[in-house]
C-alpha cells in the first residue's frame, strides 16, 4: 500500500493534505467497501478505472486505486487500464513530481523512478516523456496549474513537448467538457492572472479559442476580478474570470467559445449575453444606482466582471450592487396587513420600493415598515 502522487509531493513541500491518493497492488475496490462500512462513510467506486473515492468526515477525501497501467487509443481519448505493479503505475502520472509513492505497508521505503524530489528541489514541472502531452493534453493544462500553484517554472523540454503535440494538432480532441474541466480548476485557485499567463507562454490559450484577448490589461483586470472577489465570498465563481478574460469579445466569439467548452445551461446563456451586458452598463453611466443594476437579474460573475472592466467610478456602483446583492427584508406582506394595508397590488409595489430603497442605502433595515407603509399610501391614493 503506497501513498502516491500529490500528498508525498505536498509533504516535501511542508503543504497542507486534505485529500489523501492510497494506491495498492491488490484489489482497490473491495479494499474501499470494507473500509467504507468500517469507517461508516460513503464511497463512490469507478469499475471502469478500479478506483474508489470515500468522502471523509470533515470535508477530506480519500481516493483508493489499485496500481495500473494506461494505453490509449489516440490522443485526448480517455485511457484503457489493467493492473500492473507500482512502478508502472508511476510510469503513467503526468508530472515527476506526481509519480512518487511512499510505502505506507509494510514498509517505509519511497520510491522515486524519476527524479521528483529533485525536481521539487529545483522548483520545476516535468512531464514524463516526450508523449505525454500527446497522450492526454489535459497535461498541459494541469502543467500551467501546478506551476502557477507551487510558483515553480515549467521546464524547457516540456514546454517544447507541449508545442508540438499543439502542432500536431492534438488538442483539438480533447472533449469540451475536459477542457472546461480543466479552466474551472485553473480558476478556482489563486492568482488566476499568473495562470492565464502562463496559458499565453505555452500557447494554450490559443488551443481555447484564438480570438481570446492577449493584452497586458486583461492580465491588470483579472487581478481586479480576484479582489472584488474577496471582497464578496460566496458570490462569484469560475465564470467570473472566464468573462473577464473575454471582455470586448463579440457575440459570435463568445458563442463559439461556449460550444468549444461545452457550456449549457445558464453558464452559456451568460456568456453568449456577455457583450450585450456589458454595452448597457456602460450606457448607463453615473445614473446605474445599486437597485437598477440588480433589477437587470445579473449574477455576482457578471457584476464583478464588469466592474473589474468598467471605469472606476460604474466599477464602484457595481461593486456596491454586489455587496447587498443577497439583501433581503425583514417584513413581509403580512406586516403591511397587520398595520391596516388593504389586500391589494399595492402590498407587493410598496416591498418592491423599500427593496430598492434599502439596496440604495436610503433606509436601514429598522426604517423598513415605516417606509412601506409611506410607499402603500402612495400607491394606493
Amino acid at each position: 500500500m503506497y501513498l502516491v502522487g500529490g500528498p508525498v509531493r505536498d509533504l516535501f513541500l511542508g503543504r497542507p493534505l486534505r485529500d489523501v491518493d492510497v494506491v495498492m497492488e491488490s484489489d482497490a475496490l473491495d479494499f474501499a467497501r470494507r473500509l467504507s462500512e468500517t469507517l461508516g462513510v460513503p464511497a463512490r467506486v469507478h469499475e471502469r478505472f478500479g478506483t474508489a473515492t470515500l468522502a471523509m468526515p470533515g470535508g477530506g477525501r480519500l481516493d483508493l486505486a489499485r496500481s495500473r497501467r494506461e494505453s490509449y487509443e489516440r490522443p485526448g481519448a480517455l485511457p484503457r487500464v489493467e493492473p500492473a505493479p507500482i512502478e508502472e503505475d508511476l510510469g503513467r502520472r503526468d508530472f515527476t513530481i506526481n509519480a512518487m509513492a511512499l510505502e505506507l505497508a509494510p514498509g517505509t521505503r519511497l520510491l522515486d523512478p524519476f527524479g521528483g524530489k529533485a525536481d521539487l528541489e529545483k522548483r520545476v514541472v516535468r512531464m514524463l516523456h516526450s508523449g505525454s502531452p500527446r497522450d492526454d493534453p489535459t497535461r498541459a493544462f494541469r502543467a500551467a496549474r501546478y506551476a502557477n500553484r507551487l510558483g515553480f517554472r515549467i521546464e524547457t523540454g516540456t514546454r517544447k513537448w507541449i508545442a508540438d503535440a499543439s502542432g500536431r494538432g492534438v488538442f483539438g480532441a480533447v472533449s469540451g467538457d475536459r477542457l472546461r474541466r480543466e479552466l474551472r480548476l485553473l480558476f478556482s485557485e489563486e492568482n488566476r492572472a499568473g495562470a492565464v499567463r502562463l496559458l499565453r507562454r505555452l500557447g494554450l490559450d490559443r488551443e481555447i479559442d484564438p480570438a481570446l484577448p492577449r493584452e497586458a490589461s486583461i492580465l491588470q483586470c483579472l487581478r481586479r476580478a480576484e479582489r472584488i472577489a474577496g471582497r464578496h465570498p460566496g458570490k462569484t465563481s469560475w465564470l467570473l474570470y472566464l468573462l473577464t478574460w473575454t471582455a470586448g469579445l463579440e457575440s459570435a466569439d463568445l458563442e463559439r467559445l461556449s460550444r468549444r467548452l461545452s457550456l449549457a445551461g445558464q453558464e452559456a446563456r451568460t456568456l453568449r449575453a456577455w457583450p450585450d451586458v456589458l454595452r448597457a452598463l456602460r450606457s448607463e453611466g453615473r445614473s446605474a444606482t445599486p437597485s437598477g443594476i440588480l433589477a437587470r437579474g445579473l449574477c455576482g460573475d457578471e457584476m464583478a466582471a464588469a466592474a473589474a472592466t468598467l471605469t472606476s467610478a460604474a466599477a464602484a456602483r457595481l461593486d456596491r450592487a454586489l455587496s447587498v446583492l443577497e439583501t433581503r427584508l425583514a417584513i413581509a406582506g403580512r406586516d403591511l396587513l397587520a398595520a391596516g394595508v388593504p389586500a391589494g397590488p399595492s402590498i407587493g409595489q410598496a416591498l418592491e420600493a423599500t427593496l430598492s430603497a434599502r439596496q440604495d442605502g436610503k433606509i436601514s433595515r429598522r426604517q423598513e415598515l415605516a417606509y412601506a407603509l409611506a410607499a402603500a399610501r402612495r400607491e394606493a391614493s
